[in-house]
């Protein structure tokens, strides 16, 4: 299965100095059992690339070639998609359209479901059903997320940050989308298309995952709480 990370936005809410990347600012990792630093999308890609992803295409602004170059030093099969100017999530995903022939994983490049078990698990229900997956989480304030309306047995509708949320369950930016995805987005956000793809009579799964499973970088002033917490989730996984 192929992959889609987007990391080609301005990241203007993580505050953070001109030039720098959130997506490539360091999180605690294994490798070959030891605890080392390495950037987000270089956690993400190899997370993924444990669960079964071959090949991966990232979203990059056109400027952007310190993360390109970075990311070809990973020995991973990577194809660049790059992006002129930032204008919003949908847009970054609707470019993938001409690259992406068959059904996908998408997750955003800031962040990352930290539990490779859990993304095997999103996986192994879109292979068994065939449907779409999305990632779902129980937060307090879901008016800040996409919202995802769901029964005992699927996903009913989703609402990009509703005024006042019926359901607070958040969808965490990582999903396994059937290719038809592609063709309904529009604009600036994804969570229209995804409604869109429901109410022309998809059956979309939801998989629940903890808050503290996934990990955003989003506002850097929340950043030292991140290291910390996959710190502590290496540590774990080393002495488990």
């Amino acid at each position: 299965m192929d992959a889609l990370i987007t990391a080609a936005g301005l990241g203007t809410r993580a505050n953070l100095p001109r030039g720098m990347r959130k997506e490539m600012l360091p999180l605690y990792a294994v490798r070959n059992g030891k605890i080392v630093l390495r950037p987000v999308l270089d956690c993400i890609m190899h997370n993924l690339s444990d669960s079964g992803v071959r090949k991966f295409f990232v979203v990059l602004d056109h400027r952007d070639h310190h993360t390109a170059d970075y990311l070809s030093t990973l020995r991973m099969k990577t194809e660049f998609i790059y992006q002129k100017k930032p204008e919003g999530y949908g847009k970054a995903v609707s470019l993938a359209r001409d690259y992406i022939k068959g059904d996908f994983i998408l997750n955003a490049g800031d962040g990352i479901i930290i539990d490779t078990s859990k993304i095997k698990k999103i996986i192994k229900l879109y292979k068994k059903t065939g449907n779409s997956v999305l990632t779902v989480m129980s937060v307090l304030n879901p008016e800040k997320y996409g919202v995802a309306y769901i029964t005992s047995r699927n996903v009913t509708s989703v609402v990009e940050k509703p005024a006042n949320p019926e359901s607070n369950y958040a969808m965490a930016a990582f999903y396994v989308f059937r290719r038809d995805v592609l063709d309904l987005v529009r604009g600036p956000e994804l969570t229209p298309a995804i409604n869109r793809f429901i109410l022309k009579g998809n059956t979309v799964e939801y998989f629940k995952i903890r808050k503290d499973d996934w990990i955003s970088i989003g506002n850097s002033d929340n950043y030292y709480r991140l290291l910390e917490r996959t710190y502590k989730f290496c540590k774990k996984s080393i002495s488990s």
